[in-house]
């Protein structure tokens, strides 16, 4: 289970990609949701398991949300990478 905040630009798509190639599950967040939607539905085409939360990364709350959506969803977080 492993969180990625900032995903979708920079080097967050193609973490996203590359560790749900692996067989991790990916929980995305960012501000563009069209940009996760697409990112997360490419990832699903290739066989990898993702899902998406939109997130402001400078508002903590939001980011406390992300954390305790992925917990209350999948019961656990075992990585979490801060690309924003």
């Amino acid at each position: 289970m492993i969180l990625i905040a900032g995903a979708s630009r920079g080097s967050g798509p193609a973490t996203a990609r590359q560790l749900a190639g692996e067989g991790h599950h990916v929980v995305l967040g960012a501000l563009r949701s069209s940009k996760l939607q697409a990112l997360v539905a490419e990832i699903r085409k290739a066989g990898g398991s993702a899902e998406w939360y939109a997130l402001d990364v400078s508002r903590p709350e939001q980011m406390r949300e992300f954390l305790a959506f992925a917990e209350d969803v999948h019961k656990r977080v075992d990585v979490v990478i801060n690309n924003a």
